[in-house]
């Protein structure tokens, strides 16, 4: 067993050397890394709502600066795992957190995006 993932990563390293191939690789592999990226994000995006909405209900209000807060406050990366800042949108009632997911684009099907109502009116 150890013999035959010796010999696929060896193909694989090979296949990567050879830049049609390499490209054919990336394509395939893509979906599948991206599909690990949104569950990653979804639950950073989770973690970001939940300590938003602790200090918003303590009575803190929304931070002054969105990046000043991620990079200060927020316990995790201020990135999303594609490298783009993820983004805030208050109203009275509530927040909402999110990506841009794959594309990069804001307002596009592949945007991540968690909303919290607050209760208030």
């Amino acid at each position: 067993m150890g013999k035959l993932i010796m010999i696929l990563v060896l193909a694989l390293a090979i296949g990567m050397s050879v830049p049609k191939t390499r490209a054919r690789i990336e394509n395939e592999v893509k979906p599948l890394v991206d599909h690990f990226k949104i569950k990653i994000t979804n639950g950073r995006l989770k973690a970001m709502a939940d300590e938003l909405a602790v200090r918003v209900n303590r009575g803190e209000g929304y931070p002054a600066s969105w990046s000043g807060w991620l990079e200060m406050d927020f316990s995790g990366d201020p990135m999303d795992l594609w490298g783009h800042q993820y983004y805030m949108r208050n109203s009275p009632d509530g927040f909402t957190v999110g990506s841009d997911g794959p594309d990069g684009i804001q307002g596009t099907a592949d945007d991540l995006k968690i909303r919290r109502d607050l209760g208030r009116h």
